[in-house]
């Protein structure tokens, strides 16, 4: 049987994360000790749905010793994932988090690159594994794979699987090309979607109309746009809802976004209600806020937290 999410990582990450009191130029800087956890748009998403109990694989490129060492890390924490092997060796990033200021620092470096092969590779991976809900692309693309890389997924998998969701969780040029090709749902940040629209709101109300203005224009399901510490929009063709944030102290923003698609998706293969997915998006958004990226939940926790989240029309 296949699983109800499959996410794809095209860019995983061994990421580094450590604190300092204060960022100073030239000084020897004293650290915490250093937290190593495997990151990437897609496996952040598949480590909360695997947390609230759901069916989801992880698909990734794996080369080098530090990509053998993030499989490792993902099979140990009970993720179940599809691998294509590539070349060159997998990235790492750093996170620094300044402890007097509360600001954080993410240093994200480019990664391997993909031969045509490989990329190829990528996409047989895919299609031999695709789920019977919802696929998840989401991150960056690796230097040197085509802009148009997840819009050649996409067309890959709807050729198997016509009826098959789409969630794409990206930005730029790949986004563009990915909502060409159809998709379900997207995610954008408030300047992700500003960047793809061409257009410019300061009221989040006002990104409405041109959130309904994409979706009649390719044609997707829904729009859940970010706005930070102002919470969300979640927005259909037809309606319209505001997402108020609930109150926390932010320690980290790594992940945040990824842990509202993978609550939010998770949610849909249980109960196909907007709202309550978004509440349980939102839960689990919150609680990614409160940790260093370990993206693995209480699913009760998420559940009670979810309760409180207020959504209102708009």
């Amino acid at each position: 049987m296949p699983a109800n999410v499959l996410t794809v990582t095209l860019n995983p990450t061994l990421d580094v994360s450590t604190s300092v009191a204060r960022l100073i130029d030239h000084a020897k800087l004293r650290c915490t000790p250093e937290l190593e956890q495997v990151g990437g748009g897609g496996i952040n998403v598949a480590h909360v749905i695997h947390s609230l109990g759901g069916s989801c694989q992880a698909m990734l490129p794996v080369g080098g010793s530090r990509g053998q060492d993030i499989l490792a890390r993902l099979a140990a924490s009970g993720l179940d994932c599809v691998t294509a092997a590539i070349e060159q060796q997998n990235r790492q990033c750093f996170t620094v988090y300044e402890s007097e200021t509360g600001h954080e620092y993410r240093f994200v470096l480019p990664g391997p690159s993909l031969s045509p092969a490989e990329q190829d590779a990528c996409i047989a991976a895919i299609c031999e594994h695709l789920p019977s809900d919802y696929l998840v692309l989401s991150g960056s693309l690796p230097p040197g794979v085509p802009d148009d890389f997840y819009a050649s997924i996409i067309g890959a998998a709807r050729r198997i699987a016509p009826e098959l969701r789409v969630v794409v969780d990206t930005s730029g040029a790949p986004l563009k090309h990915a909502l060409g090709a159809g998709v379900f749902m997207i995610k954008p940040s408030q300047e992700e979607f500003c960047a793809l629209t061409d257009q410019t709101f300061s009221d989040p109300l006002d990104g409405v109309s041109v959130c309904q203005a994409l979706i009649a224009q390719v044609q997707a399901q829904v729009i859940a746009l970010t706005l930070g510490a102002r919470g969300a929009l979640l927005v259909t063709a037809q309606d319209a809802w505001r997402i108020e944030p609930l109150p926390v102290k932010v320690t980290s923003t790594v992940g945040a976004g990824d842990s509202f698609v993978g609550g939010f998706v998770w949610s849909l293969t249980q109960n196909p209600d907007w709202i309550r997915a978004a509440q349980i998006g939102t839960a689990a958004a919150t609680a990614a806020l409160q940790t260093q990226g370990e993206l693995r939940f209480d699913s009760h926790a998420i559940l009670k937290a979810s309760q409180d989240v207020v959504i209102l029309p708009c």
